[in-house]
């Protein structure tokens, strides 16, 4: 069982991880409106947005073969750091790499063929085709995924905060060597892929740095074991995979339909709000990533009573960070467009306001799918996304072809609440009635 001290320090611990992810983010945050200023500002709304189909087409197409291995990574390691279980450990990590791997080479094919098709129904010319091309296969061959999970494993946020911090630094770098040697959509997509290039190797560094037990050779080469030392891990695997591809797929794919209805420049307006918004959902995504530790730990030690004092307890915060986020919203964000911006892209403030509330939804729902994933229901997490999707999809479905981009943020607002409430419901009773269930039951 958990101590009772281990019971109040989870919410400490997640807070502390937080503030480490936040002081990386502080300053990537910052150094993300310059950039992405000098790419609006220098590539204008038809460039930007060209810009934009190219980004979103690479996100789509990693986010459909992404196996999300840092949370594999956490939901088995635990258990094999509190037994001080090196070996299976080292096993797990291997596997781990394997599965970011296949899924790397399986994304450089789908780019491929879809850089086909989509290059007339886009209207790419030649050289920004085979630039799309070469900038999907960095993004996909860039994997960092479980050496991540490494970081979050050991609490080593602040390493992990100072890795991140690598990719904004360098689209900083990149955008003013753009903007004054190569002021084209091209020239950005380059200085995008080596940002990912050098936080792959930075990450890899602080992983083996951190613990350089659990990359002896040995060990890696006996990885195929890690399914059997780790009931249920191929579930869990898949079940992480169809999640991501469902849920960060789908919100690129909706850049690409707009693309192809109605143009790369309302696509670079939408996106341009999207990514405003998305400061918001990065705090979410923060918080998310330093609970999960926190709700395994607590499964890993069969203690529910600590899983549902966490869960109301980091409920009740988000539910005050969202307070704050949506008044500052109507308060900033005019402001905050134009100066990201300028007056060009003053239209887009309607998108940035539904979509930041539909971010601001997503913030107080941020614990319920960490929590259903470290205490072995991540296949209900799943069915919730699964359902948010087909309503989205329904709503746009409905909405766009009368109100284009607004319809859009509209939709996405409906099927953000109505996440919300159904992850809430789903989350409180898979907590309440199966909190300790064993690590296989996924479903």
């Amino acid at each position: 069982m958990i101590s009772s001290a281990s019971k109040q320090g989870s919410l400490r611990r997640a807070l502390a991880n937080v503030s480490w992810l936040l002081a990386g983010k502080g300053v990537g945050a910052i150094l993300s409106l310059v950039y992405l200023g000098l790419a609006v500002r220098v590539l204008k709304s038809e460039g930007f947005g060209e810009f934009t189909l190219v980004f979103g087409t690479a996100q789509a197409i990693a986010a459909i073969v992404s196996f999300q291995t840092w949370q594999i990574v956490v939901r088995y390691g635990v258990h094999h750091v509190l037994t001080e279980e090196e070996g299976p450990l080292a096993r797990l990590v291997g596997f781990c790499i394997g599965l970011d791997l296949a899924g790397a080479i399986a994304g450089c094919f789908i780019a491929w063929g879809g850089v086909t098709l989509l290059k007339p129904l886009l209207g790419w010319s030649n050289s920004l085709s085979h630039a799309a091309l070469a900038f999907c296969f960095v993004m996909l061959l860039s994997i960092r995924s479980t050496a991540v999970g490494l970081l979050r494993l050991r609490d080593r946020f602040g390493l992990g905060a100072m890795a991140d911090a690598v990719t904004p630094i360098m689209r900083f770098l990149g955008a003013l060597a753009a903007v004054l040697w190569d002021r084209t959509v091209t020239g950005f997509l380059l200085a995008w892929a080596i940002a990912d290039i050098v936080t792959s190797i930075v990450y890899w560094v602080c992983a083996i740095k951190v613990m350089p037990r659990s990359f002896v050779v040995a060990d890696l080469r006996k990885s195929w074991s890690a399914a059997s030392e780790n009931p249920g891990i191929w579930r869990f695997a898949w079940l992480t995979n169809l999640n991501s591809a469902v849920g960060t797929g789908c919100n690129n794919m909706i850049v690409l339909l707009i693309g192809i209805a109605t143009g790369a420049a309302d696509a670079g307006h939408y996106r341009l709000a999207y990514q405003l918004s998305q400061a918001l959902v990065r705090v979410s995504e923060m918080f998310a990533r330093a609970v999960l530790p926190e709700f395994a730990r607590s499964h890993a030690g069969q203690d529910l009573d600590s899983i549902k004092r966490l869960l109301r307890r980091s409920t009740g915060l988000a539910i005050g960070a969202t307070l704050v986020i949506v008044l500052s919203l109507f308060a900033f964000g005019r402001f905050t467009l134009q100066l990201v911006a300028g007056r060009d892209f003053m239209g887009a403030f309607p998108l940035l306001l539904v979509l930041g509330i539909a971010a601001s939804l997503d913030l107080i729902g941020v614990n319920f799918e960490p929590a259903l994933v470290a205490t072995g229901h991540a296949g209900r997490a799943f069915q919730v996304r699964c359902v948010r999707t087909l309503a989205l999809f329904g709503m746009l479905a409905l909405l766009m072809p009368h109100f284009g981009t607004m319809g859009v943020a509209f939709g996405i607002l409906v099927s953000s609440l109505f996440g919300l409430v159904l992850l809430a419901i789903t989350a409180w009773r898979a907590v309440t009635r199966a909190g300790n269930a064993p690590v296989t039951e996924i479903v």
